[in-house]
């Protein structure tokens, strides 16, 4: 009789995952020493991200992703209010206001890769989506896009943002901490909140929702939270231990990054990120003042991340969640739908049987 296979087989090994969280940690406490707005979570994604330099960290797998996630929602759902959920009847003009800015970011990104770097069409247009990495990625194996380019781009897309627009946020004048006048939730309460959260949480992932985890627990504990069920939020501690799990994992994700890469890469990449920056900036400044939202909530809305990240660094910087949420989930879905189409249409003369490629 063949052994049984252990439930945790092909995951890494649980030391090495352990002294990569280990790191996010003191990477959060040094960020957190040194002031740094949303310290714990960019402190921890920076010094895993530098671990990765020599090899030395672990990618982190599902168990601590689950938890993060479910830690995270509970949190971030904390944040809602019945003030919040009022203020949605806000949203339609700034999502409409947010899509323009996603298409325009995505058009003037590909049209400076193609021009100042020599890209061809499908590899800048990929690199250049915000919002959509899952769908580029799927749809770039179909074209001749150059996928190492598009995966890095992407990727320090989401790093440097995470580490830019804490300082941008800070520069508008924005209040960051207005969790800390809430009371504590009691740890039955909590306990109440997490168990249907998870429930919905896996049944929405297994239905193949993206960042379905993650939504399911938000959305039960922003329900609950918004009608006043639960009053308060969760410990610090929970708060902080779920943006170091969070920040540790998206650090991990530069696990079996070949850094050599990077020397020819970095200019495109940067260019990338800063045109659409630049292009969310200004359109969150419109959004702002049209609708009378901080402007440090509407550039985290506004901001080309991946879904996840932008709304846990909201939360982290003391903004409006719920805003974040409703945004990032919307262009997510919008580019899912758009990059597709797109391709269809403009990268005809692209599409091609791709060989897959890595950074190996």
């Amino acid at each position: 009789m063949a052994p049984r296979k252990s439930l945790f087989a092909d995951e890494p090994p649980f030391a090495g995952q352990f002294a990569t969280v280990l790191a996010g940690l003191i990477g959060a406490l040094a960020f957190r020493l040194l002031g740094v707005p949303g310290g714990a979570l960019s402190g921890a994604m920076a010094a895993v991200a530098l671990l990765t330099v020599p090899g030395k960290a672990t990618t982190i797998g599902a168990p601590i992703r689950i938890i993060a996630m479910v830690l995270s929602g509970v949190s971030i759902g904390a944040a809602v209010t019945p003030e919040t959920l009022r203020g949605v009847i806000t949203y339609p003009l700034s999502l409409l206001l947010m899509t323009i800015s996603s298409f325009a970011a995505t058009a003037v990104s590909t049209g400076l890769l193609m021009k100042l770097c020599g890209w061809n069409k499908a590899t800048s247009l990929l690199a250049s989506t915000p919002g959509g990495f899952s769908a580029a990625l799927v749809v770039a194996a179909s074209t001749n896009a150059d996928v190492p380019r598009v995966v890095i781009v992407q990727m320090f897309r989401v790093f440097l943002l995470m580490a830019v627009l804490p300082m941008i946020v800070v520069t508008s004048g924005v209040h960051l901490a207005y969790q800390s006048q809430q009371e504590i939730d009691s740890a039955g309460l909590v306990l109440a909140i997490l168990v249907p959260a998870a429930a919905l949480g896996w049944l929405l992932d297994r239905m193949k929702i993206a960042g379905g985890m993650f939504l399911g627990v938000m959305a039960v504990s922003g329900i609950a939270h918004g009608t006043g069920i639960a009053p308060g939020r969760p410990h610090d501690l929970l708060i902080t231990a779920s943006q170091i799990l969070i920040g540790s994992w998206i650090g991990s994700r530069f696990v079996g990054f070949n850094w050599r890469t990077l020397g020819g890469l970095i200019g495109p990449a940067l260019a990338s990120v800063a045109a659409t920056l630049i292009v969310a900036t200004c359109f969150a400044f419109i959004s702002s003042r049209l609708l009378g939202f901080s402007f440090g909530t509407t550039i985290v809305a506004f901001s080309p991340g991946a879904f996840e990240a932008m709304t846990l660094l909201a939360f982290a910087l003391g903004l409006d969640p719920l805003f974040a949420v409703a945004h990032h989930l919307w262009r997510l879905i919008v580019m899912t739908f758009a990059v597709p189409i797109i391709v269809s249409f403009w990268l005809k003369d692209s599409m091609v049987r791709a060989k897959t490629r890595t950074f190996r």
